[in-house]
């Protein structure tokens, strides 16, 4: 009987030994699945951010492309004026001159261009026309004008440009006599009706 009962308590310790080493077998399985969850989780948490930040990168190129090809535009226009008028042979710098019609804020009619004078007392200038006040790239175009007979012709291609917005800045580079263009002058807003 000694013998029997020696042989149970053997056996139920063996027993006992073998399922603790399937639990701890069982758990350290259950912890790396845990583990590898959590790191596929955290890839497709990366992947995503990176795709977020792929797309963030298209549109800022998007947006560097359309600057790029506005300021293309604005030199061709400028070059086109430059090209098409023999008189304006030299394009080196003059003083800048100082735009004192029509008064900032002041309205002017979308069917008739206002009256533009200058310091410098030229009526031929580039007239550069911006939806916004810091004259950029993409929201500006520019105008050869030689008379007023000229700016009444192109008015109607600035408020074309403006659209649907209410108000417009312009300023310009005057042409003197010695056909030297100067520096842009102060910019004036211009409310549309």
């Amino acid at each position: 009987m000694k013998k029997l009962l020696m042989s149970a308590v053997t056996s139920v310790i063996l027993i006992a030994s073998v399922n603790a080493e399937t639990c701890d077998a069982v758990a350290t399985v259950n912890t790396s699945i845990e583990g590898l969850n959590t790191t596929v989780t955290n890839q497709q948490a990366l992947v995503s951010k990176l795709s977020d930040d792929i797309g963030l990168m298209a549109d800022r190129i998007g947006t560097m492309a359309d600057k790029i090809v506005a300021t293309e535009i604005l030199l061709s226009d400028t070059l086109i004026v430059l090209t098409g008028n023999a008189d304006l042979g030299s394009s080196s710098s003059s003083s800048t001159g100082v735009l004192t019609k029509p008064l900032d804020g002041s309205t002017a009619s979308k069917s008739t261009a206002p009256t533009i004078e200058l310091t410098t007392g030229s009526a031929k200038y580039l007239l550069y026309a911006s939806t916004e006040p810091t004259f950029g790239d993409t929201t500006s175009i520019s105008l050869y004008i030689e008379s007023s007979n000229s700016l009444s012709t192109s008015w109607n291609q600035l408020v074309n440009f403006a659209g649907s917005n209410t108000s417009i800045y312009i300023a310009v580079k005057s042409i003197d006599a010695n056909n030297k263009i100067s520096s842009l002058s102060n910019g004036v807003k211009l409310t549309l009706q």
